[in-house]
């Protein structure tokens, strides 16, 4: 009689450690973050999502490029031989009227 009512508890005992070397699972299931870095890991590389174009990329545009501002630098170049060009006829006019006076 002893060992039937030994049958029960040895039972209770093996099939209770079974259950408690299982890993328990959270109530809620898993983290969404966990759940990403999973998927990730198992996908292949996206080389569509790494394309960045080269900075010098050529394109079509609907309209033509604007004109370009000189240089500041360029600009007061281009005037003082503008002005170099009309003090020149000048200064010449004025060296002929003064030399033949001198004679």
């Amino acid at each position: 009689m002893n060992a039937i009512r030994l049958l029960p508890v040895l039972l209770a005992i093996a099939f209770s450690g079974a259950v408690s070397a299982q890993e328990a699972e959270h109530p809620l299931g898993q983290h969404p973050a966990i759940i990403v870095k999973r998927l990730a890991e198992k996908q292949g590389y996206d080389y569509a999502s790494k394309f960045y174009p080269h900075p010098a990329w050529m394109y079509l545009s609907s309209e033509a490029p604007h004109p370009m501002m000189d240089h500041p630098a360029v600009i007061i170049a281009k005037r003082e031989k503008q002005r170099q060009a009309e003090q020149a006829p000048l200064e010449a006019s004025v060296g002929a009227v003064s030399g033949s006076g001198t004679n």
